[in-house]
């Protein structure tokens, strides 16, 4: 059986059905679930056994989302969650950020995993609180000088989470 990370269950898609349940309801959902993954938040089991969502035209295949539904509860109950790979600032930096036009600032993106890479080598103090309170500039659109924003955010939440996993 393969768990789910936070960033996976943040990015999770299902395939659609002529009658499904609603996107939106079960998108935000899942986006509590990742943050009691994360640790962020306290989440009952029960509540991700008992959930129910309204269906609509076009929504996703209730099937695929009840499965999910259930490792999600599986893991909660369990307390378990996989490893990010960050065991050291060599794995976050090797962790390739897709460039763009238009995304976050790459000079201070890098500046800040610079930082937090030293931090994972036992040369800092960050928290997983500052990870996530961090901010960056975003660009133009110019010269291409921007990290893809989802990219950036998954990184980010795999740190918080390893930050967190470390008790920082």
């Amino acid at each position: 059986m393969r768990y789910l990370r936070p960033t996976e269950v943040r990015s999770k898609t299902f395939r659609r059905k002529r009658q499904g349940y609603d996107p939106d309801q079960v998108n935000e959902f899942l986006l509590i679930i990742a943050d009691a993954l994360a640790g962020r938040i306290r989440l009952d089991p029960d509540h991700v056994h008992t959930v129910r969502f309204a269906t609509v035209p076009n929504g996703y295949d209730p099937l695929s989302v009840d499965g999910v539904l259930h490792l999600l509860e599986f893991q909660i109950r369990n307390g378990i969650v996989p490893p990010t790979g960050l065991n050291t600032g060599e794995d976050l930096r090797d962790r390739k950020l897709p460039k763009t036009g238009t995304g976050y600032d790459r000079a201070e993106v890098d500046a800040f995993i610079a930082r937090a890479a030293a931090n994972l080598d036992a040369r800092g103090a960050m928290t997983s609180t500052e990870v996530r309170n961090t901010r960056f500039s975003t660009t133009s659109g110019l010269l291409g000088k921007g990290y893809q924003v989802q990219a950036v955010d998954a990184l980010l939440d795999d740190l918080e989470q390893e930050l967190r996993f470390r008790g920082r």
